[in-house]
């Protein structure tokens, strides 16, 4: 185990605090700012204009019509989304380099397909885009940042708020599970709270207007962890939004029409995807 991983454990942060002793894709993080920080702040409850829900039960509809992925040791989209919509779509975090100008750009798994000589499809997985055949050995490649994983960008966020609010009937009233493993958590004050749980994760739940999503995103600068929502509805549970701590990507599932617009959205690399494709490391056999 190194060092910085030791450390993190040691001061009781677990990922919050490995997140915020490395180097990532915002600014360098030193050991000492986030001590100060986490002086200052003990942890945190709930993101200003949003509700903490004190019943785990609006996501118990998940846990029915969601896959089991630790029974069958893989994982499929019904494992992260639930099933019974129209269509799906799996929207890939982008990678990232650095111009010569200085500038960060984006960098599509497409473009490293094509880079590769691998091929695109809704089943691609980051490390075998790279000739990378240990799913478990660092995804790095020179002069690239690899996607986020874990969070949902907030330059998707944004885009899919374009979308998905035209595509419910309570906009208003939408329900964030956010994963209780972050390190930022008070947990004092959060003891006694219930959680969803889902298999082997379990979320805090609060409730808000659907553009309360971005909200996250100022709560994660305060306490400097990646903390947007993992999952996300609204009331109608006409779409799903999920983000898999684990995985470099976002799936949505919802009706054919929002699904098409998000496919076409020119700021997403998206693909539309069955509910029971294989999702999880070892799902890549196209480029295996």
């Amino acid at each position: 185990m190194c060092s910085r991983i030791r450390l993190a454990l040691a001061l009781g942060g677990g990922r919050g605090a490995y997140a915020a002793l490395t180097e990532g894709s915002g600014p360098r993080r030193s050991i000492m700012e986030w001590l100060l920080t986490r002086r200052r702040n003990p942890g945190y409850v709930c993101p200003t204009g949003v509700e903490l829900l004190r019943d785990a039960g609006e996501g118990e509809w998940l846990r029915e019509r969601m896959d089991d992925w630790t029974m069958r040791r893989a994982a499929i989209v019904r494992s992260v989304v639930p099933e019974g919509f129209e269509a799906y779509a799996r929207i890939f975090h982008p990678a990232g380099r650095e111009t010569d100008g200085g500038v960060r750009e984006e960098v599509r798994w497409s473009e490293l397909a094509e880079l590769n000589g691998k091929v695109a499809h809704p089943g691609m997985q980051y490390h075998r885009l790279l000739g990378i055949d240990d799913p478990w050995e660092r995804c790095d490649a020179p002069g690239l940042d690899p996607p986020h994983e874990g969070d949902l960008p907030e330059a998707i966020c944004r885009a899919l708020l374009d979308v998905l609010g035209e595509h419910t009937r309570t906009p208003g009233d939408c329900v964030f599970a956010v994963w209780a493993g972050y390190g930022s958590f008070d947990e004092r004050a959060l003891r006694g709270v219930p959680q969803l749980e889902l298999p082997a994760r379990e979320y805090y739940l609060y409730r808000g207007g659907i553009e309360q999503a971005l909200t996250f995103y100022e709560w994660e600068r305060e306490v400097w962890t990646p903390q947007p929502p993992n999952i996300w509805w609204p009331e109608d549970r006409s779409w799903c939004v999920a983000t898999e701590i684990d995985f470099m990507e976002t799936y949505v599932g919802g009706d054919r029409a929002c699904i098409e617009r998000i496919l076409a959205h020119p700021s997403l690399e998206a693909l539309a995807i069955s509910p029971d494709a294989r999702i999880d490391a070892h799902g890549d056999e196209v480029n295996g």
